[in-house]
């Protein structure tokens, strides 16, 4: 079964584009998951944020036993919506009891969610409980109807329903009621007909009917196109209704293929195409049927790709895909009958042939300007079919009535058209028209919109007033005045409102205070006007259709107004408010410190429980002074954090009483882990220790010393930071060469699999090899094998599932008598989260590891005869820093230093230095011991604390060996040393910068 789900995993992986490593892009699930029955359907509906050109959503299906029930692949809407096939819970891999994982891929993004299916099994519904379910569901629309469609309509439905009725097939009447529901809503579709559907379809359903609305209104697709789509979406809310889920998901699935399908063109980008991207577009149209280009063309850009010129040709082949791109435009939008597109298809028809006929690529981008001209003239074309459209119906809206005489007389002119010209002539009457549809239909939605979404009402009724202006105008030029004066309106509130990123961050700043009061009907105001304020920043940075525009506009101005309203109300906090939140603190605070003395009532005799729980008590009055001072927000957070430290105390005392000799604290248990992590560090090298690995053994051991000498003393930064190197360390170096294998192991934490390749030394280049592939945990124990074999020219590849658990693991290869093993490590899934005073604790305890490196360093003898006196500090200010008391840890820093600067200079009689900085000045003087009266060159060192060398300066002396000069030197705070050497002798002096 495990390999029977590897194979299936691989060819998922192949599904995956092979540039999808390049692109981003969220993923968006709809939460329908949860629990399901043996036999019941599965299907996944989501969206993602950024269509990507060529790129795939693909879904893995992965049941509790870690095989693959089921693998899709598919094209996402270019609105970003998707939605998968069936999948029916049955059988021996789909059918299993348990949980399984839902994994979808785009690009670089991943979403994984889960549901479980339970023992018990869905109930098969039988197919005359659809029947009467079917048949009163469109008996209930022909009911809804009635006051909205004619009677001699209603009777037919009515009679075709009584028709159905008497049908002796159950599955034929199914069908046909399918139908007759589609034509009721074809004819009056209600919000209630898609808020009664299942909620896990009604998202589905609602996106399917938007995408084909926007079909329409960007002349993508005709009516006639869009109503057989809706046909379709509504059988789809037809087998919802009746519960028929398995067919309902069949259908909608078939409903997206099919809206993908009109729709090829996914997203429209404002930047230049690539080299690549124009060279993956040509190609792909020169394939395609009926292309325009011809034999000779064709070659010539086959020979510019072939040699790698493309770049030489940018520019032509730009204009090469527009034409290529508007020529398909023109092929498929051509077919109608009326005058004016039988106009403009004979003028492309000649054109297309003197296309055809262009042997060179400079010939046939030499025509664009005629194609452009073609092109808009049928945009132009499209947009009066619009208009006609809108004043054709047989209920004419007061708008149609007022724009149709202008129509008619535009119309009758382009009867006489002779050319393209002519229909270009007359362009901005076109769309004048076209304006004055679209601004009813602003200004309607966006006081629908206002209103829902509690705008001013002030706002709202120049909205309504700017309708009522359309509706009442006697000329096409009044409205289009009506549209300046709306975009006007729209306008002037962008410019009154603050700019968006100073609106957030006011935003911000009241959320902050909103929490610290407590106060969370603000903070519902405040949240809903953030993500306003993020919508409005994402469309900035995009290209947003008109109506989303007016809509944002309305909702910024609603969340300036409410910006000040909400500060009053936060201000206006009184001191009654105050005393209500301190009170609550202080009693929590109190609650703290009796649950401490209950404690130590019962565990005094624990190991160090008394001193916890005294230190516990002193945190707390630090915490209540806080509250004293004002700063409730100090006080609240660290009550709040000695609470969640008490809880992990105490528990672990209840666990294991005596499971420390000191007794826990937070601090404690968290030594006591990374103790663990460096035991089960060490234990592993011991188990796979090998020959290859002697040499760096000194090393581990220096580097695990050293992680236990941060654990002592509190660093917990970087202990994380160390035992990640000594994880790294053994990967590197633990490893068991041979000389007649050669392999490497990569771990792919997105698809949870290893992925290994190599090559072996063989002296039979004829014929396979058996190879055993052991995988080890850092136990010891064997976690898989997997037996496989190599190509006949000792090639090896292979791959499999990785264990998910964090750990290092030994993967032994064995090749007839020779072995050889590489480490892979699985990361930590969750990074470490560290405390105010850890973080505080990791500064201090990094200067004392500078410092203790730097005194053996530069120490010498002088340390050795003063060891007593500095061992003493040091341990005191271990034991400080171990406690995390930052005072004890500060004073006792600068005692070292003063003891470095007493102590630690190489002085002798025969030659001398010393050293300090004043005033970003550094003085260095001294004298030398010479028996030759003659001038030398001196080069002293200067060392930081951390043993960098981080100046050489060079001195003269005099005859006599005296020396003395002033520098100018910009060194940073720190100890440091200036070293002398002279012949065979070192002399040194200390200096301390603040």
């Amino acid at each position: 079964m495990r390999r029977a789900g590897t194979a299936a995993f691989m060819l998922a992986i192949l599904l995956i584009p092979t540039h999808a490593h390049a692109q981003t892009s969220q993923i968006i699930l709809l939460d329908t998951f949860g629990e399901f029955k043996r036999g019941d359907h599965f299907f996944v509906f989501g969206e993602v944020s950024q269509v990507l050109p060529d790129l795939f959503v693909v879904i893995q299906i992965v049941n509790p036993n870690g095989d693959l029930c089921q693998v899709q692949q598919l094209k996402p809407l270019s609105d970003g919506h998707f939605i998968t096939d069936t999948t029916p819970l049955t059988g021996r891999i789909c059918g299993l009891v348990g949980e399984y994982t839902v994994k979808v891929f785009y690009g670089d993004q991943s979403k994984t969610a889960t549901f479980s299916i339970t023992d018990k099994k869905a109930t098969e519904v039988l197919e005359v409980e659809y029947l009467l379910a079917a048949t009163d569901l469109v008996e209930s629309k022909i009911g809804s109807l009635r006051e909205s469609v004619g009677g001699s309509q209603l009777s037919e439905y009515e009679d075709r329903l009584n028709q159905i009725r008497e049908m002796s097939s159950s599955q034929s009447a199914i069908l046909q009621l399918r139908d007759l529901y589609s034509e009721l809503l074809s004819v009056g579709l209600e919000d209630s007909d898609i808020y009664d559907l299942d909620i896990q379809f009604r998202p589905a359903v609602e996106a399917a009917l938007e995408m084909t609305k926007k079909l329409v209104t960007s002349s993508i697709i005709d009516q006639a196109e869009a109503k057989k789509i809706n046909s379709q979406i509504y059988s789809v809310m037809f087998y919802s209704h009746i519960g028929n889920a398995q067919t309902a998901i069949g259908a909608i699935n078939d409903v997206y293929v099919q809206i993908t399908n009109v729709d090829p063109q996914k997203v429209s980008s404002e930047q230049p195409r690539t080299y690549e991207e124009i060279n993956q577009l040509v190609l792909n149209l020169m394939t395609k049927s009926n292309s325009i280009m011809n034999r000779q063309l064709k070659e010539e850009i086959g020979f510019i790709f072939a040699r790698g010129t493309g770049p030489l040709y940018v520019g032509e082949l730009e204009n090469l895909l527009d034409i290529l791109t508007k020529a398909r435009t023109l092929d498929a939008t051509l077919k109608r009958e009326d005058s004016l597109t039988q106009l403009i298809k004979a003028e492309w028809e000649v054109l297309r042939e003197s296309l055809l006929g262009a042997e060179t690529l400079e010939k046939f981008v030499e025509k664009k300007d005629k194609v452009d001209k073609l092109y808009d003239a049928v945009i132009l074309v499209r947009s009066l079919d619009k208009v006609d459209r809108f004043t054709s119906g047989e209920q004419k809206p007061e708008l149609a009535v007022l724009i149709e005489p202008r129509l008619d007389d535009l119309l009758a002119r382009l009867q006489s058209a002779t050319s393209p010209d002519d229909i270009l002539a007359v362009e901005q009457e076109i769309l004048d028209m076209k304006n004055v549809i679209d601004i009813s239909s602003r200004i309607s939605t966006t006081i629908s919109f206002s209103k829902k979404n509690n705008a001013d009402p002030k706002l709202i009724e120049s909205f309504e007033a700017l309708l009522e202006k359309v509706k009442s105008a006697s000329t096409l030029n009044e409205i289009l005045g009506v549209v300046s004066e709306f975009d006007g309106t729209i306008n002037d509130l962008r410019e009154k409102r603050s700019p968006l990123s100073v609106l957030k961050f006011e935003y911000e700043k009241l959320k902050s205070k909103a929490e610290l009061q407590a106060d969370y009907e603000s903070l519902v105001k405040i949240n809903n006007a953030i993500r306003v304020i993020d919508t409005a920043i994402e469309l900035d940075e995009g290209n947003p259709t008109i109506n989303r525009i007016d809509k944002i506009e309305v909702l910024l101005s609603w969340a300036s107004q409410q910006e000040p309203i909400i500060q009053a109300k936060l201000d206006s906090y009184t001191k009654d408010a105050y005393k209500i939140r301190a009170s609550d603190i202080l009693q929590r605070a109190k609650s703290l410190e009796n649950l401490a003395d209950l404690g130590t009532t019962h565990n005094r005799f624990l190991p160090g429980y008394s001193d916890y729980t005294k230190s516990l008590k002193e945190r707390v009055r630090v915490a209540q002074n806080l509250v004293v001072k004002g700063d409730l927000d100090g006080a609240d957070n660290m009550v709040r954090e000695l609470f969640a430290e008490w809880q992990q105390v105490s528990k672990k005392y209840s666990d294991d009483p005596f499971g420390s000799e000191v007794g826990y604290s937070a601090d404690e248990i968290k030594r006591i882990e990374y103790r663990k992590k460096l035991e089960a560090l060490s234990s592993f090298a011991t188990s796979f220790y090998n020959a290859d690995f002697e040499e760096h053994a000194p090393e581990f051991n220096k580097m695990k010393e050293k992680a236990y000498d941060l654990i002592n003393y509190g660093n917990f930064v970087d202990v994380d930071s160390q035992i990640k190197e000594i994880r790294k360390y053994l990967g590197e170096n633990l490893e068991m060469k041979n000389k007649k294998i050669i392999f490497d192991i990569s771990y792919n934490p997105e698809k949870e699999i290893w992925v290994m390749s190599g090559a072996l030394d063989k002296q039979i280049m004829d014929r396979r090899e058996n190879l055993y592939l052991t995988v080890y945990d850092m136990q010891g124990d064997t976690h898989s094998t997997l037996k496989f074999s190599d190509t006949k020219h000792g090639e090896l590849f292979t791959q499999w599932y990785a264990p998910s658990d964090p750990g290092l693991y030994v993967v032994v290869l064995q090749y007839q008598s020779y072995q050889a093993s590489q480490i892979v490590d699985v990361p930590e899934k969750d990074d470490a989260t560290y405390t105010e005073s850890d973080l505080t604790n990791v500064d201090y305890a990094r200067e004392y590891d500078e410092l203790k490196s730097f005194i053996d360093t530069f120490g010498g003898e002088n340390y050795n005869s003063n060891k007593g006196k500095f061992d003493d500090v040091m341990e005191q200010l271990e034991a400080a820093l171990g406690k995390k008391d930052f005072s004890t840890s500060q004073t006792k820093l600068s005692e070292l230093h003063s003891m470095i600067e007493r102590y630690l200079p190489n002085r002798s009689r025969t030659a001398v230095i010393e050293a300090y900085v004043q005033d970003d000045k550094l003085y260095i003087s001294g004298a030398l011991y010479k028996t030759v009266a003659f001038s030398e060159d001196i080069y002293v060192d200067v060392f930081n604390q951390k043993g960098e060398r981080v100046d050489e300066i060079l001195l003269k002396d005099t005859a006599s060996g005296y020396f003395n000069q002033v520098l100018s030197k910009n060194y940073g705070p720190g100890i440091y040393v200036a070293q002398l050497q002279y012949h065979e002798l070192t002399v040194s002096d200390f200096f301390k910068i603040s």
